[in-house]
C-alpha cells in the first residue's frame, strides 16, 4: 500500500488556535497568551487573534494579522498595529498542521514596551516554552454531572450538543450553535444557544435561551488539551436572568 502524502498546503494549520508562553520583565517571568483564527491559503496566512494583555484590550480587541508559511513549514506572523503594539510570531508548523514548535513571539511598541517570549532558562534543566496548538472542533456532545442553576444550590446533570462553525467570522470567532438539556431542575429543562455564542482561541461565551423564558450566559474557557486532544470545556462564571431562577450559577462541562 502506498502511504498517503502530507495534507495539501492550503489546509495546513487552518483552524482555531491557542498560543501561550512567558516573557521576562526584570526578574519576573510572566505568562502571555493569545489565540483565535488561523487561515492558511497556499502559504499565505491570515486571521484574527485576541490577546490576554491589557495593552491589547484583555482579549476584547480584534488583533488582525498576516503572514507566510514556507516550504520548510516555517511560520511567520505579524499583527496590524493596535494602539502602537505589534505582535510577531515565528515557529515551525508540524507536518499535520496541528502544533507549532520552536515558537517565539515578540511584542514591540505601545504600553507593552518590548516583550520577547520563547524558551527561557529557569534553573538547571528547566525552561518556559511557547506552546501553540490547533484546538479540535467543539462539535459533539458535552456532559457535566455538577451543574447548579443557583450558586451553592443543588447540582443537576447538564448536557449540550454543540456545533462549531467550520470557518471563523470577521472577528476570528467560531460561532457555536446547539442545544442544552438539564435533568431534575425546577428552573428549566432545555434550551437553545443564541447569537453571540462563540469560541476564539481558549475563550468564548455561551448564551442559552431556556424553556422557562430565562437566559443563561456564561464565559467559555478551554483547558489545555493540547494538539489533537479534546480540551475540557468550562462554563464559568455565569448567570441566569428571567424565568424561574435568577442569579449567579456554577457550571462545569467536560
Amino acid at each position: 500500500m502506498i502511504p498517503a502524502g502530507p495534507p495539501p498546503a492550503s489546509t495546513l494549520g487552518t483552524g482555531n488556535w491557542i498560543i501561550s508562553g512567558y516573557y521576562q520583565s526584570g526578574a519576573s517571568i510572566l505568562p502571555y497568551s493569545f489565540g483565535g483564527s488561523l487561515v492558511n491559503d497556499g502559504g499565505q496566512v491570515s486571521g484574527v487573534f485576541h490577546v490576554s494583555s491589557s495593552c491589547f484590550g484583555n482579549g476584547a480587541t480584534d488583533v488582525p494579522y498576516t503572514g507566510t508559511l514556507d516550504s520548510k513549514n516555517t511560520l511567520y506572523l505579524m499583527s496590524s498595529p493596535v494602539d502602537g503594539q505589534v505582535l510577531t510570531l515565528l515557529g515551525t508548523l508540524s507536518a499535520d498542521g496541528s502544533s507549532i514548535s520552536d515558537g517565539i513571539f515578540k511584542v514591540t511598541g505601545g504600553c507593552s514596551g518590548s516583550i520577547v517570549g520563547g524558551t527561557i532558562a529557569d534553573g538547571p534543566g528547566a525552561s518556559f516554552e511557547t506552546v501553540a496548538y490547533r484546538v479540535p472542533s467543539l462539535t459533539g456532545s458535552w456532559t457535566s454531572s455538577s451543574w447548579s442553576p443557583v450558586a451553592g444550590g443543588d447540582e443537576f446533570p447538564l448536557s449540550e450538543q454543540l456545533t462549531q462553525a467550520a470557518a471563523a467570522d470577521a472577528h476570528g470567532d467560531y460561532v457555536l450553535t446547539g442545544t442544552a438539556t438539564v435533568t431534575g431542575s425546577n428552573c428549566f429543562t432545555q434550551g437553545t444557544l443564541e447569537d453571540g455564542s462563540f469560541v476564539s482561541g481558549g475563550i468564548g461565551r455561551e448564551i442559552i435561551r431556556m424553556n422557562d423564558g430565562s437566559t443563561v450566559e456564561a464565559a467559555v474557557t478551554l483547558d489545555d488539551g493540547g494538539a489533537n486532544t479534546r480540551p475540557r470545556l468550562l462554563l464559568n462564571p455565569g448567570s441566569v436572568s428571567g424565568g424561574n431562577c435568577n442569579g449567579p450559577i456554577e457550571v462545569g462541562l467536560w
